[in-house]
């Protein structure tokens, strides 16, 4: 990271925004051309899960090429600098940027367990029902992570 001092170097603050947090915005490479599109996630002890339908863009994508990165950040606020110059104006966030690799899972447990993992990160609770043909029908994505880093300005 060029600006040393803006870095994320405690794991546990790592971790806490990536709890926090509800989107992350997941990259793929089709072909040669970028693709990155929001979605909700869930994570827990460093791997980062997505549900999704089991056909479209995303899921073709990944079975070509499985390596995926993703971020997720949070403040967003603006801090304006003096008039006379604009380069003094800068941004107040906290982000979080991680690479890995993608597998789908198969097994309807091992799905189910992904789910509650994705509902609690969303909801604070994983006391929801997964029909059979839910189960079935649905794809989830598992992303073990292999580079995670923080970075935070205005904290």
């Amino acid at each position: 990271m060029r600006l040393k001092e803006k870095e994320i170097t405690d794991r546990k603050e790592i971790e806490e925004l990536l709890m926090k947090e509800k989107v992350c915005r997941f990259a793929m490479c089709d072909g040669d051309t970028p693709y990155v599109l929001p979605t909700t996630y869930g994570y827990r002890d460093g791997t980062l899960y997505i549900h999704s339908a089991k056909k479209g863009r995303k899921i073709d994508v990944l079975k070509e090429n499985p390596r995926v990165s993703f971020v997720v950040d949070t403040g967003h606020d603006l801090m304006q600098g003096p008039l006379d110059t604009s380069c003094k104006s800068t941004i107040k966030f906290k982000s979080v940027i991680g690479s890995g690799r993608a597998r789908f899972v198969e097994d309807a447990e091992e799905k189910r367990e992904a789910m509650d993992i994705i509902m609690t990160h969303q909801f604070g609770q994983a006391t929801f029902g997964y029909s059979d043909e839910g189960i079935r029908n649905m794809a989830i994505i598992r992303v073990d992570l292999e580079s995670l880093t923080g970075k935070k300005n205005g904290y």
